[in-house]
């Protein structure tokens, strides 16, 4: 395959912004469109069937950017649609839940593993099913985290007194069990990195984004030239919300042009 001079990049929101940012840490030279389906986020309370049709016509979107392979930086797309945008559209589509999960199972010692993600990811029984298929002496547990997005899309930081016992809320139960080792199984839960490992000091938490990044590099023949990276931001609405977001854990993205486009017509 020769190399590719153009990917794409999509998630729900801005919560994809962290594969971003780990793709562009590991990579140099890159042109990247992403796009943050900010005007119907959050993905994860919809049925499947609208999530597939989102994420069609997110990849639709990006085709018409002209890019040459798409990573799904979407915890709920991954889970849901991906087999199905496989299938649609003949382009390499990359997803995030393998490459989180053979991250989890090399370093768990415990041999149990804890996904939190949106309800339609922990239902859909994507990352366990993954697990226990390939590592079938690994045992997994799910938990949905379904306020987590609206947080992190309306601007709550990892101090805010909501966001920490939003989070011990969830999270608390699984102190003093046998996990350790807990995939963060949406894009935007490296937002609340820290704020969860503080409520789960002795459990290793995986980044999807960083475990997808390493596998992206891997997976397409990305260039190998150290020229500066290339993103073109597009947003289905609130473009200026990314001006102002919390840019904490995204010190990698360069600068580009910001745009917002109308989704429902592709």
């Amino acid at each position: 395959m020769n190399t590719l001079n153009r990917i794409g990049v999509f998630d729900s929101g801005l919560g994809g912004l962290t594969v971003l940012d780990a793709i562009c840490s590991a990579n140099k030279g890159l042109s990247v469109v992403y796009f943050g389906d900010t005007a119907r986020v959050p993905y994860g309370s919809r049925t499947p069937e609208t999530i597939i049709h989102y994420a069609e016509q997110d990849v639709r979107f990006l085709l018409s950017k002209n890019v040459e392979a798409i990573v799904v930086a979407c915890g709920t797309v991954s889970a849901i649609a991906l087999e199905a945008l496989k299938q649609e559209f003949p382009i390499p589509i990359i997803g995030v839940i393998e490459p989180a999960c053979d991250a989890a199972a090399k370093v768990t010692k415990t041999n149990h593993i804890c996904v939190i993600g949106t309800q339609a990811t922990v239902h859909s029984h994507a990352y366990s099913d993954y697990i226990t298929s390939r590592y079938p002496h690994l045992n997994v547990s799910g938990i949905g985290c379904p306020l987590f997005v609206p947080l992190i899309e309306n601007g709550f930081r990892e101090d805010d007194p909501i966001t920490k016992l939003t989070v011990d809320r969830y999270l608390s139960p699984i102190r003093n069990t046998d996990i350790d080792t807990l995939i963060l199984g949406c894009t935007h839960y490296p937002f609340l990195y820290n704020v969860i490992q503080e409520t789960l000091p002795d459990i290793q938490l995986i980044d999807i984004g960083v475990a997808l990044s390493e596998a992206v590099g891997k997976m397409l023949p990305l260039p190998t030239n150290i020229s500066d990276n290339f993103v073109e931001y597009c947003f289905s609405d609130r473009e200026t919300g990314f001006k102002r977001f919390d840019t904490e854990h995204l010190r990698n993205l360069p600068n580009g042009p910001i745009k917002a486009i109308n989704i429902e017509t592709f």
